[in-house]
């Protein structure tokens, strides 16, 4: 096992064959000094890259810069999922204890001696313990994926503009790393679910207001949720939702919607309206996301992460991969004579350095039960 260290990002990232700490720290200074508009540190910048291995370490100094900033970001998908490492590539699976006991003899159990499922039956003196065993449950949706792009840079354009090169390649990296997590987390609640997990609708609380199924967004509709996932069943148990929910929409209506959440009673009194505040809010566990990847009038409840005994809704990690790598093609031939070529002085066909994104990831929706949505439509 490689130690951790700040060299490698405390084992997140693997270190380039010939990266040393002190090349490391060389190129560090050369790309701070230059980008603070020293001309003298850019000549050495622009020779170390061309007439040497720097390059290698330039491309592993980009990724140690580009880790933290991924990991500082506050996409919304942060919000509705959490994240797990897995062992490959296979579909996920998700062991659970499975312990509905038969033979009981028991207050609570039914007529057929099934004790209530998660409760630990009464062992009788003298008489064998009861099995429970682990089921293996596949994700519904999802799974881990190799994704990545590659992109040239040509002997040319570095040496016109290097400045613009080194300042603009780290950002890139880190806007696409995070829009790929964010498609991944939401295209496996999207597909993950089907008519199953749709909104049924019926009445609501007050007895009064009903609401349809696959209805539009409205208070009705979001408190006939909430109540629809109240009476689902997870392995015989009814599901319990302790620490809030996430309320899913398109983008552009979470205004919308959170003016919707925030309105108070009306009330016709004397003929003049007026407004009725309650002093329970039955959304005040409701956080509002909006998303471009839920469009038209669809709408998704989902408890927030670990406000459930199972998982809704992950971002899988490989192990031993769990980072966006950088790394440089080394494809350039050699001099007449033998000599090597460093790979800034361009590919042996195109005259271009050739940088690598890869990422290793995706989304798993391991419990659709967990999720209430509805298409809006009113059918």
């Amino acid at each position: 096992m490689v130690a951790a260290s700040p060299f490698n990002a405390n084992g997140r990232l693997k270190v380039p064959v010939g990266v040393t700490p002190a090349k490391l720290k060389a190129i560090k200074g050369l790309v701070e000094e230059t980008l603070s508009g020293g001309l003298i540190a850019r000549g050495y910048f622009e020779e170390a890259m061309q007439s040497s291995d720097a390059i290698f370490a330039y491309a592993h100094l980009t990724n140690l810069n580009v880790l933290p900033e991924y990991d500082k970001l506050e996409p919304t998908w942060k919000q509705i999922a959490g994240t797990r490492e897995v062992p490959n590539f296979r579909k996920p699976i998700l062991y659970s204890l499975v312990s509905q006991f038969s033979g009981v003899e028991e207050e609570g159990a039914d007529p057929a001696g099934i004790a209530p499922n998660g409760i630990a039956p009464v062992v009788p003196e003298g008489a064998a313990y009861p099995y429970a065993y682990m089921s293996g449950d596949e994700a519904v949706s999802g799974g881990i994926k190799k994704r990545g792009f590659k992109t040239d840079f040509t002997f040319e354009t570095f040496i016109n503009d290097s400045i613009g090169f080194i300042q603009a390649l780290p950002g890139n990296i880190v806007s696409v790393a995070a829009d790929t997590a964010d498609y991944e987390v939401y295209s496996a609640l999207i597909n993950g679910v089907g008519p199953a997990e749709k909104l049924l609708g019926g009445p609501t609380p007050d007895g009064v207001t009903s609401v349809t199924v696959n209805a539009p967004f409205s208070r009705a509709a979001l408190l006939r949720a909430k109540y629809e996932m109240t009476q689902r069943k997870i392995q015989n148990r009814y599901i319990k939702v302790t620490g809030g929910y996430n309320l899913v929409v398109p983008y552009g209506q979470a205004d919308f919607v959170k003016f919707q959440l925030a309105l108070g009673l009306a009330e016709i009194t004397d003929g003049a309206t007026s407004l009725s505040v309650s002093g329970f809010n039955p959304f005040a566990d409701v956080t509002v996301i909006e998303t471009e990847w839920v469009t038209g009038t669809n709408w998704y409840l989902i408890p927030k992460p670990g406000a459930t005994r199972r998982p809704v809704l992950d971002y899988g990690l490989l192990v031993g991969h769990t980072a966006p790598e950088l790394r440089v093609e080394n494809a350039t031939g050699t001099y007449f004579g033998g000599s090597s070529v460093t790979p800034f002085e361009g590919d042996f066909n195109t005259d271009s350095a050739t940088f690598r994104l890869r990422q290793i990831g995706g989304g798993i929706l391991w419990t659709p039960q967990l999720v209430i949505w509805s298409n809006g439509t009113g059918a």
